[in-house]
């Protein structure tokens, strides 16, 4: 156990080798700056007091003038040549070459040389300014910025401490040694900082590199990289309002100085004047460090730097008021020390903070810019202010100018906060043209032009999309587009045209409706049945003949369509015909049959004929009860719903049940669906009807539900309320708040719980489950706060900080302390900056009492943990103090649990599934089923199609290529794991060498398994896509690419964005354009059409021109593309991988990954892309469960190819 004393000094050294490595950087400097600032104080001093003693006030006023245009000169020096010198050598020259003028200064005051005091009351503040620039550059170079807000007003209190020490010091030391020596001490604390530079540097060697400038890249031809560049300003948003701050503050303070000055020359003089200053510069600095131990820091966390930067500036206003009417030196002491008190700590650190969050390429300048420029600037017209003005204002009417200075100040100080934030979403590549999201406007003529150009074409997806758009236009008449639809190449399009007809009976169609029932011989049967009931729905007595004829077909589908068309539209008369053979293919034990009689009750649309789908939606075959559901979709029959929700298990049905559900009307079926959620397995895909259904009621059905339910049914009433506040459903902040606000209490409370020591590895089972669940805890808070604010923020925000680097993880947190309010944003931005993994204590006490509160309070994963971790524990006191070994009674759930561990393991030593936990794969195992092969029998033979992959429990199996043993299996091992992914040909032989008992997942059941854990899937494709970086890596010569509609390898590049490609078009016309073209990229087939607006209206137009490279080999890139027109060429230098065309898309591996892009793209002719980013994707793309299963299959074929 630790001792107190142990547990003090962790929590003060830190718990890691990071922390203490970080806390010693800190002394150091805190060292430095506590060298640098009590230098700057003697040095002050002794130039105030040499200059005073010598020249009245008239001549003090003219100082300032050349005091700032040095300041100013040497600031500019400093931002144009200091870059070009790595900081850490910059320092170790300027130090000794200050010091060594500094001596020299002093040899000029003993020989009384009159022009060396106003030399030095300029020069040593010039020295002063330098030194503090480089102290902040050097140290924003070696501070880790994630632990910022902590560790800048530890590093300023150095100066504070300085500030006190040295002001004290000079009230002592002044009457001994003189002002003139103190020259001499002013040199010797320079030094001394120097050491502590050396110091410092040497504990961050591994920061070197940080230490150099930047160096200036070539740059691309992209609009976006040059006006990246284009100035500091467009980089640093912020920074145009901290530079007025900071010149209304500096003119201020100058002002406040020459009164404070003013006031104390006429009553103290040369060595009681050193004496009083001293003493001043010590209480002042004592109040300061008060300041900065318990109000500082307090204030920064609770309120956030943006309200923390306001208080110098309002106290500033506040005293200056004061002076204005009480202008005694009592006052002008009481100003002049809240520079001290609030500016040297609440102020400066909040400044510090404010540059942190900047890239390093322009932070250095940003601060050049107000440090050498601005504020040096600013005391420049002071200086000449004061020369005007001093002769013509007292001391107190100066107050006059200064109160409406700093009102200037605090107004530029309110206004930061926007772009600040602007600012740090820029850090973390929030990016995107979205167009903004509405209805379609598609009446309007050029869309209508459009859709009537789409109808006419030969790609299915397209002819149906305009179809079904225009279709249900009232406005737009169809009809004679109607006999060229009927023919199209694709039944698909046929048969919607038919459904078309039907529903609106156009004048005149029926003779196309009989030359079609006319062509048996080449019409398809999907389109002879919809004809019959299209040519039913005229209900003309003249074609009942040819209705009735039909009954007798040999096709069932084309006896089907006659039994609907005659039920539906022809009374009694056409019932009395139908039911003979209606009742006969009911009873059929055709699977056929009964596939047509299940789609055939919804083509009758009557309700009161539902109680035969009852049976047909228990049918054995899933096509069957794939037509009942569609069937029950058009019916919408509240019994149904019983029969209807199961089907959510299956995956065969699934995505029919949903739609069926979601077509109910949301007053019927959301009471209907609402016990559901307090289920088990079903119940996990109702959430997503309640998305499907998307109306305001189903979000608050959701949101009601949400802190009552199971965790991982929390992450599907998510995934739902994410998909409907897309439609803009309003929602309640302060009830989505209040959940965040619960879920990060949770995670504190299992971060609590899990800082035990794992010991065995049934223990690291235990340590990970709890870890993964409360990442995913983690991540369900930034989905609530998607929906409360701006999704592509919170999405920005959340992948910064989990994925970014330092600088953007900082930003991450910074962005969400000045977005929220309150104790959520005290929680969330104490997780955020606090380790990701629980630190660990050993001790069996501090186990067993974690495990008993994590049993209770866990999900399944972490129980059966536990469960199987105490099974492997055989009893002891661990065990007899949980649950009094209440869990080892059952003996078939232990054995059971066993075997799961056991396929667990051997999952996890195969090559696909290596590095997942335990959590990942139980639900892969769950779908795992046992089967016995007899010794001399074969497992499956070379070139068998594939769709399995197979772990051996027991035996040994031999692999044959050929005829000849090549290798042999043992226990534990497996084969098959590519089948698993992908369909394809088996390229070995397994032979049963010895009675084999295997364990067998099927492709359909590996699916099945990621689409109740998307993020499982995700995962897959992460791991899948550097497995095949790595096998192409280590090729000599690269594979073929496949140059199906899917290729990956290409990055976003030089490319000109634009809102449209051609600038005339309507929005209308740029989003429908979009959809037209999404409809052919295969990947996105699944989407359904609102979801294809969607998705037009986050994607953004770039073009290229022919020869214009889009990506180099080895580049990072975030986004993905679908071509719109043009091609490309994807090389490896000379040598051609692919050309790609219009429809395909590619560089889906960069935004699964984040990895390098594996070759070059270069466009061929002009060419127009639309690019997806990576946030986009996650957010929308991959909530569609097809979608990621497609984007699987690609990865698994082209590693396949590769190895």
């Amino acid at each position: 156990m630790l001792t107190i004393g142990d547990k003090m000094l962790r929590l003060i050294w830190g718990n890691t080798d990071e922390d203490k490595k970080e806390n010693t950087r800190v002394i150091g400097l805190f060292f430095y700056l506590f060298c640098v600032v009590s230098a700057s104080t003697l040095g002050r001093t002794a130039a105030d007091t040499l200059f005073l003693s010598r020249f009245n006030a008239s001549q003090l006023s003219l100082m300032y003038l050349p005091q700032a245009a040095s300041l100013i000169i040497a600031g500019i020096l400093f931002q144009r040549y200091g870059s070009r010198v790595r900081l850490d050598r910059l320092i170790f020259f300027l130090i000794p070459a200050v010091s060594i003028l500094v001596v020299l200064s002093r040899i000029g005051v003993g020989l009384d040389l009159v022009w060396v005091y106003p030399t030095i009351y300029v020069g040593y503040d010039v020295i002063n300014f330098l030194m503090i620039v480089c102290f902040w550059q050097f140290a924003s170079s070696v501070l880790d910025q994630r632990k910022a807000k902590k560790t800048i007003p530890l590093v300023g209190s150095g100066g504070i401490v300085g500030g006190i020490i040295s002001g004290f010091g000079l009230k002592l030391i002044a009457p001994l040694v003189g002002t003139a020596n103190l020259i001499y001490i002013y040199a010797g604390l320079q030094l001394l900082a120097l050491v502590a530079v050396f110091f410092v540097r040497r504990l961050s060697m591994g920061a070197t590199e940080a230490f150099d400038s930047p160096q200036p890249t070539k740059t691309k031809s992209d609009k976006r990289t040059k006006e990246s560049n284009a100035g500091l300003f467009k980089n640093v948003p912020h920074l145009k309002y901290v530079a007025i701050m900071s010149a209304a503050l500096v003119i201020s303070l100058t002002l406040i100085d020459y009164q404070f000055k003013v006031i104390l020359r006429g009553t103290l003089q040369n060595d009681a004047l050193a004496g009083f200053m001293g003493s001043f510069y010590g209480f002042s600095g004592l109040c300061a460090l008060l300041v900065q131990l318990f109000v500082a820091g307090k204030l920064v966390s609770r309120f956030g730097v943006m309200t923390s930067i306001l208080v110098f500036p309002v106290a500033l206003f506040a005293g200056s008021i004061g002076i204005l009417f009480i202008p005694v030196l009592a006052m002008a002491i009481l100003v002049k020390g809240s520079d001290k008190v609030v500016g040297d700590t609440i102020y400066s650190s909040v400044n510090q903070l404010i540059m942190f969050p900047i890239s390093p390429k322009w932070r250095n300048r940003a601060k050049g810019f107000l440090d050498g420029v601005i504020r040096n600037g600013a005391k420049g017209v002071a200086a000449v202010s004061l020369i005007i003005l001093s002769p013509l204002l007292s001391a107190r009417e100066l107050s006059f100018i200064i109160v409406p200075l700093l009102g200037v100040g605090i107004y530029a100080a309110i206004r930061v906060k926007k772009a600040y934030l602007q600012m740090l979403l820029s850090t973390l590549e929030k990016r995107g043209d979205e167009l903004q999201e509405g209805e379609l406007d598609l009446m309007d003529p050029a869309s209508r032009q459009l859709l009537v150009g789409a109808l006419g074409s030969a790609d299915r997806q397209q002819a149906l999309y305009a179809l079904r758009v225009l279709g249900n236009l009232n406005e737009f008449d169809l009809t004679p587009y109607i006999p060229d639809l009927l023919r199209h190449s694709s039944p698909e399009v046929s048969v919607e045209a038919l459904i078309y007809v039907e529903r609106t009976k156009p004048t005149g169609m029926e003779k196309e409706l009989v030359k079609i029932l006319s062509e048996t011989a080449t019409s398809d049967k999907r389109v002879q049945s919809q004809a019959l009931i299209a040519l039913a729905a005229y209900a003309e007595e003249e074609y009942l003949e040819i209705i009735s004829q039909r009954l007798e077909a040999d096709e069932v589908e084309i006896k089907a369509g006659a039994i609907a068309g005659l039920i539906k539209y022809y009374g009694i008369e056409g019932m009395f015909q139908a039911v003979g053979t209606l009742k006969a293919l009911i009873e059929s034990a055709k699977e056929e049959e009964r596939t047509a009689m299940a789609s055939l009750f919804g083509r009758i649309g009557i309700r009161e004929f539902y109680k035969p789908l009852l049976s047909l939606l228990q049918d054995p075959s899933p096509d069957v009860r794939r037509c009942a559901l569609s069937s029950a979709a058009i019916l919408r029959v509240p019994e149904l719903v019983p029969y209807l929700v199961p089907l959510l298990q299956e995956s065969k049905t699934r995505s029919d049940a949903i739609d069926t559900l979601a077509s109910y009307e949301d007053k019927v079926i959301l009471p209907l669906l609402e016990p559901y959620l307090d289920g088990e397995v079903a119940a996990l895909h109702v959430p997503k009807v309640f998305e499907r259904i998307g109306t305001k009621v189903a979000f608050q059905h959701l949101i009601r539900k949400y802190a009552a339910v199971r965790y991982d049914m929390r992450g599907k009433l998510l995934e739902a309320m994410v998909g409907i506040r897309s439609k803009d459903i309003q929602v309640d902040h302060k009830e989505i708040e209040r959940l965040a606000l619960m879920e990060l209490r949770d995670y504190g409370r299992f971060a609590a719980h899990n800082n035990w020591n794992p010991e065995t590895i049934d223990d690291n089972e235990v340590w990970n489950a709890v870890e993964q669940l409360r990442s995913a805890t983690f991540r369900r808070v930034f989905q609530l706060l998607g929906l409360a604010y701006d999704v592509n923020t919170i999405d920005a925000v959340y992948l910064g900080w989990s994925e970014g680097d330092a600088r953007r993880q900082a930003n991450a947190t910074e962005i969400m302390d000045q977005m929220l309010q309150g104790e959520l944003r005290t929680e969330l931005t104490k997780w955020m900056m606090a380790p990701r993994t629980a630190t660990s204590e050993k001790g069996v006490s501090s186990k067993a009492r974690s495990w008993n509160w994590l049993y209770d309070h866990g999900d399944e994963g972490i129980r059966r943990a536990i469960h199987f971790a105490m099974l492997e524990e055989g009893g002891g006191l661990l065990v007899e103090e949980f649950k009094d070994g209440a869990l080892l009674a059952n003996r078939s759930e232990n054995e059971a649990l066993r075997e799961s561990m056991w396929a667990i393991r051997a999952l996890r030593n195969a090559s696909l599934f290596e590095g997942f936990t335990s959590r990942d794969l139980m639900s892969i195992v769950q779908y795992t089923k046992l089967i016995q092969v007899p010794m001399g029998e074969l497992v499956f033979q070379e070139k068998d199609p594939g769709d399995s992959l197979y772990l051996i429990r027991e035996g040994r199996a031999g692999v044959y290529r050929d005829g000849d043993l090549v290798d042999e299996q043992l226990a534990g091992d497996s084969f098959g794991q590519t089948s698993v992914l992908t369909r394809r040909l088996r390229t070995a032989t397994i032979r049963a060498e010895t009675d084999l008992s295997l364990l067998r997942l099927d492709s359909s059941d590996f699916y099945e398994a990621m689409f109740d854990r998307t993020e499982l899937a995700l995962e897959m494709m992460k791991r899948l896509s550097r497995k095949l970086r790595s096998a192409m890596a280590d090729q000599k010569q690269t594979a073929q690419v496949e140059t199906g509609t899917s290729v990956e390898h290409v990055a976003q590049g030089a490319a000109t964005v634009e809102g449209s490609v051609i600038n005339n078009e309507s929005q209308s016309q740029v989003i429908l354009r979009r959809v037209l073209v999404l409809q052919k990229i295969e990947l996105f087939a699944h989407l359904f059409p609102e979801d294809f607006i969607r998705l037009a209206h986050r994607v953004e137009e770039v073009v290229y021109e022919p020869g214009e490279v889009i990506c180099r080999l080895d580049e990072y890139g975030d986004t993905m593309f679908g071509i719109i027109e043009g091609g490309i060429r994807v090389h490896r230098g000379s040598e051609t991988l692919a050309n790609l065309g219009v429809g395909q898309c590619f560089g889906e591996m960069a935004i699964i990954d984040s990895g390098p892009r594996s070759a070059d793209c270069t466009a061929v002719e002009h060419t127009v892309l639309l690019r997806l980013h990576r946030h986009q994707v996650f957010s929308f793309c991959f909530q569609q469960i097809d979608v990621l299963k497609s984007m699987v299959k690609v990865l698994a074929d082209r590693l396949r190819e590769t190895a």
